[in-house]
């Protein structure tokens, strides 16, 4: 049974096998208990996303047909447009906060109790999950002015002296590798944003070989289940845009029966593509967890600290 197997410690030095092992084996053990909660969050951000999503799609298909294929000079249908594109992003920005908030509470939970998550609920998680969305909205305004600050800085080099700029690029490439931990460590340790960064760059170029293998290898688990939920909705998607463009461009042909299927298969998509992102999540806490043992020793520096005690 599961729950005879060893429980899965997080501060253990792995290789690259290991790791994926440990991430397999706690989605294994755990997977019921997380397809539960995650529905309970995520579900009603995917019925708002896929309208978002969907409106996007429509007026997309109105201003290529109109444009022949180019961007429309309709001021009015572009601002729609946008509209729609702004209220997806920030709807998949708040799935997406939600979503990697729920996992490391449930990670952290289960590393911290005997029990596993057996019994686990989420009002036993709120407490952890407010304070992961709390920190995790944080982190995201501290990255965006970080990337704004790293844009500037680009946009000054090219103009000044633009063949520099192909030499920045895989620079810029090689340190966004570390920056996967960031999450981990800020969320699974009570420390400062600015504590958590510096730790990101100490932990990630000392593993960056192993950060970047379990990022592709979960990344391509995750998008080839993303592509089997997301592709009933994209061939739902053309073959209603192949109708509306043969009518003008106007969607009053399609059925609103035909719209409803679509926007189910909408939600699907959504909701397909954030349990595809639990794989990446997974992998980057037991990546964190083995890059925390092997440079700073955390479980070594515990049994020292918890031996005194006796």
């Amino acid at each position: 049974m599961e729950s005879q197997k060893p429980k899965i410690a997080m501060y253990v030095k792995r290789n690259f096998g290991e790791k994926l092992s440990a991430s397999f084996d706690f989605i294994k053990e755990n997977w019921k208990l997380m397809l539960k909660f995650t529905t309970y969050l995520l579900l009603p951000i995917c019925l708002i996303q896929a309208l978002s999503l969907n409106g996007m799609m429509g007026y997309m298909t109105v201003l290529a047909d109109l444009s022949g294929g180019s961007v429309s000079s309709d001021a009015s249908l572009m601002m729609s447009f946008f509209s729609y594109y702004s209220l997806y992003m920030f709807v998949f920005l708040i799935g997406t906060i939600a979503l990697t908030s729920l996992i490391y509470a449930l990670i952290r939970t289960y590393s911290e109790r005997d029990e596993r998550l057996q019994g686990v609920t989420l009002g036993m998680l709120r407490p952890m999950l407010l304070r992961n969305v709390k920190r995790l909205v944080v982190m995201t305004l501290f990255g965006l002015l970080l990337m704004v600050l790293l844009g500037v800085i680009m946009g000054f080099m090219a103009a000044l002296l633009w063949p520099v700029l192909f030499l920045v690029i895989p620079f810029v490439i090689i340190l966004a590798v570390p920056f996967a931990l960031w999450a981990p460590i800020y969320l699974f340790e009570d420390i400062s944003v600015m504590e958590s960064l510096k730790k990101t760059f100490r932990l990630g170029f000392a593993t960056w070989g192993g950060i970047f293998l379990i990022s592709l290898i979960m990344g391509l688990i995750a998008g080839i289940l993303q592509g089997v939920t997301m592709m009933p909705w994209y061939i739902g998607t053309i073959v209603k845009s192949i109708f509306a463009m043969s009518s003008g461009g106007s969607e009053a042909t399609v059925s609103v029966g035909y719209n409803f299927m679509l926007y189910l298969l909408a939600i699907v998509q959504a909701f397909g593509a954030y349990l595809a992102m639990i794989f990446s999540l997974v992998g980057l806490a037991y990546q964190y967890g083995h890059a925390s043992e092997k440079v700073d020793n955390i479980m070594v520096e515990s049994d020292i600290d918890n031996f005194d005690k006796l």
